[in-house]
């Protein structure tokens, strides 16, 4: 029997009408999805595919994802993630593995695709829109100008403070129970006044922010801080 491959699908930040055709095409011809499910239950990356398409017919594979930052608990995590994954590959069955914004970008998918390709199996990726990019396309900002770099840095990494001080734009993603941190740190660099967000990024409940003086400190959204000094 002919194994099957894995595809990584990027389904974008939010809004369904983000993701891409080539997306939307490989969702419909994957006989199984899979989904990662946070502990709460939340399925937000399977909630945009079905903003767009009717997946009854789909064998759904949910997927739950440890949260911790100890290296052998995610090991084992992913190892197990991975397994279930195989299971499918091996019955000859195609699956499509739904990620939010863009895998390449922060994606667990990295992981679970570095298993499964060690174990024989093939993978394929699909690219989609990050939450930065359509974060900046809601504001109405640029991300970069002329030949300064832009750098796109997790909020809530221990090296924060030097990331600021890199030169150029800034993306500050994961920001979550980090924002208070992280607005702290942009007024001591004067870089408060220069910064802009977007809270919920192509969600219902989706907020830009002018001014941090508008984000809500709640770690449950998910927050884009964008940081123009060009």
């Amino acid at each position: 029997m002919e194994k099957g491959k894995l595809y990584g699908i990027s389904v974008g930040p939010g809004d369904p009408e983000l993701m891409t055709v080539k997306a939307q095409k490989m969702i419909q011809s994957c006989g199984v999805i899979a989904v990662p499910t946070t502990k709460g239950g939340g399925e937000l990356a399977l909630d945009i595919a079905k903003g767009l398409m009717s997946l009854d017919d789909k064998k759904i594979l949910r997927l739950p994802f440890l949260m911790t930052r100890d290296p052998e608990e995610l090991k084992k995590s992913h190892l197990a993630v991975a397994e279930k994954i195989e299971e499918e590959l091996e019955n000859g069955n195609d699956v499509g593995m739904l990620n939010l914004g863009d895998i390449s970008v922060f994606s667990t998918f990295s992981y679970i695709m570095e298993i499964v390709t060690e174990h024989g199996y093939e993978a394929v990726v699909i690219p989609g829109v990050t939450s930065f990019c359509a974060s900046a396309a809601r504001l109405g900002v640029s991300l970069t100008s002329m030949n300064a770099p832009l750098h796109i840095i997790p909020a809530s990494g221990g090296s924060l403070e030097e990331c600021l001080d890199l030169p150029g734009n800034k993306v500050l993603m994961k920001s979550g129970r980090s924002i208070p941190k992280v607005k702290e740190e942009l007024k001591k660099r004067g870089l408060y006044e220069k910064s802009y967000a977007v809270q919920n990024c192509g969600l219902p409940n989706e907020k830009a922010c002018f001014s941090l003086d508008e984000m809500s400190d709640d770690p449950s959204y998910f927050s884009t801080i964008i940081v123009k000094e060009y």
